[in-house]
């Protein structure tokens, strides 16, 4: 018998429709999690935002090689029927051209599925949604554009606090400023080259590959353009950013952001796939244990400025970001 847990919430606890992450439990055949990635245009197109639409995307695909009862694909052949399925919602919406012109406004999502094979499990990852196995190993790829987004929201949270400014107001002055970019003109200038100089010095200490030329741009254009980062060896012979990164968009990916691991059955005892909502890796192999993770990071760093510095913070009444955790014991 295989003993199965999962659970997932949307930032707005009291808004459910607004989850942009996806689950997937089948039992005896596959098991995932999808993150969604936060639309920050507004838009929604069948009520729905980019990101819920990627991550279902990917929910649907995955359920679609699992109950074909065909052999595994491999993590080329999945990434591409799920990048047909995404493109099909541009088509459909009459925006692919917008799309492929315009990274920015493509709906993009993660993956981390543990698919059941003849001989055991292959289990493939995209993005920063990862994959524990056995309680004891994680497999996570994370690319450090986003820890360099957040030392630079951190460096302005402590800016704007300093001014004497009230918790909501300072995370939504950080936030705006993150998005639009140190180099962005406005009366708050100098304090956001400040923060920009003192996250790049953090950022070049914590990754020794990186430049100051590197980050420098990065910092100064905000995560509104993250997308010039976006992945483009497909284009581009060799081209590879330090900073760059492989979504699950609707166009092809390099190969080193597709990962896939086979593993015998009997080597395997508990999965567990989780969405980075949870802003790292629960003690414990329990649902109950995810959760209570994530009320020790909230008491610790409830605005993401400290030890689990990301480009969100929580406020009352709203996580930080979506979770998703499924847990498995076959």
């Amino acid at each position: 018998m295989t003993f199965v847990e999962a659970f997932t919430e949307a930032k707005d606890p009291g808004r459910p429709e607004t989850n942009e992450d996806r689950i997937v439990v089948l039992p005896g055949r596959a098991f995932a999690v999808s993150d969604g990635a936060t639309d920050k245009s507004g838009k929604r197109w069948d009520g729905m935002t980019g990101g819920q639409l990627a991550a279902q995307a990917v929910a649907d695909e995955v359920t679609a090689v699992a109950l074909a009862g065909e052999p595994p694909p491999s993590g080329c052949a999945l990434v591409d029927r799920i990048a047909h399925k995404i493109r099909a919602h541009y088509v459909r919406l009459g925006i692919e051209a917008e799309a492929e012109a315009d990274p920015l406004g493509r709906f993009s999502a993660t993956l981390a599925l543990a698919l059941s094979t003849p001989d055991g499990w292959r289990f493939y990852r995209v993005g920063d949604s990862g994959i524990r196995l056995n309680g004891g190993e994680t497999l996570l790829d994370e690319s450090a554009l986003d820890p360099v987004y957040s030392l630079f929201r951190a460096a302005l949270w402590r800016g704007f606090s300093a001014q004497g400014r009230s918790p909501d107001e300072v995370d939504r002055l950080a936030r705006q400023r993150l998005v639009e970019g140190a180099a962005h003109p406005s009366e708050d200038s100098a304090l956001a080259l400040a923060a920009r100089d003192e996250a790049v010095a953090q950022a070049i200490a914590r990754f020794p590959a990186l430049t100051a030329a590197e980050v420098g741009p990065i910092l100064d254009q905000g995560l509104g353009r993250q997308a010039t980062y976006r992945d483009q060896s497909h284009l581009y012979r060799d081209r590879a950013h330090p900073l760059g990164y492989g979504p699950l968009d609707g166009w092809p990916i390099s190969d080193r952001f597709i990962h896939v691991e086979d593993r015998p059955r009997k080597a395997v005892r508990s999965i567990e796939l989780f969405t980075d909502g949870y802003y790292g890796v629960a003690p414990g192999a329990r649902v109950s244990d995810w959760e209570a993770w994530l009320e020790a990071v909230e008491r610790e760093d409830p605005y993401r400025i400290g030890r689990f510095a990301s480009t969100k913070g929580s406020v009352p009444g709203r996580n930080a970001d979506d979770r998703s955790i499924v847990i498995v014991h076959p």
